[in-house]
């Protein structure tokens, strides 16, 4: 159930919030807050798979709106987003040599549209609050911790794909089991990191987003009482 309920405030929060990204976007604003990263188009572009060489367990998993909007609002032309390479790190560790093609083009498009959604939310990222204290968010982020988050929601993204093709069977299962070993081991060494990355990420958006992402022991925490996002969206 709370991972319905993340989904969707998720995809809520890009309908939100479209039209001052695109403002941005538009401006090629410098963005004022995130350090090794100059323009905000550095974050929005994004090399994406075509919907049509996935298969039907995205919609299984439950990641469709996932694809679909860095489908419809990613920018085509112009700089690749930075945070790509760090998404499509996780789906490389994962596909490796005995992963069916299937299995592995579903991954590729998971990861690489990762990098677009935590890219949204970090171009707006100054306009946002802080996740405890509902505060502005003023302190800047460094490059290499939205990396950070984009492997992350990345190896989310890749374990809800690998449950679903497992659900499913009808694929060399060796090899997806395997996959799916190496992606919760990988859950399990990001666990230990997530705290301190969380209080470095700061804003509520980006925190939600990466927080949701993979499971770990605090995902769901702040819902199960309640949510701050009603007081500032």
């Amino acid at each position: 159930m709370w991972l319905t309920v993340g989904d969707g405030l998720q995809v809520q929060r890009v309908h939100l919030h479209l039209s001052e990204w695109r403002e941005l976007i538009a401006s090629n604003t410098p963005l004022p807050d995130v350090q090794g990263v100059g323009l905000a188009a550095a974050l929005a572009a994004v090399e994406f798979t075509h919907l049509a060489s996935v298969s039907s367990h995205i919609d299984d998993a439950g990641l469709r709106p996932w694809l679909d909007l860095p489908a419809r609002y990613a920018f085509p032309v112009g700089p690749t987003n930075v945070l790509r390479p760090a998404a499509m790190a996780r789906a490389n560790e994962l596909i490796m040599d005995e992963v069916d093609q299937v299995v592995a083009a579903d991954l590729a498009a998971v990861c690489g549209a990762a990098a677009w959604w935590v890219g949204f939310f970090a171009i707006i990222r100054h306009r946002g609050v802080h996740h405890r204290s509902l505060q502005p968010s003023t302190a800047s982020i460094a490059r290499l911790v939205l990396e950070e988050a984009a492997g992350i929601v990345a190896l989310g993204m890749a374990i809800r794909v690998l449950e679903g093709h497992l659900r499913a069977g009808g694929v060399a299962e060796a090899g997806l089991r395997m996959a799916y070993c190496r992606a919760l081991a990988a859950s399990v060494a990001v666990e230990r990191r997530m705290p301190a990355l969380l209080e470095e990420l700061g804003e509520l958006r980006l925190v939600d987003l990466v927080s949701m992402a993979v499971p770990w022991r605090g995902r769901f925490t702040k819902y199960a009482g309640g949510t701050g996002a009603g007081q500032v969206e």
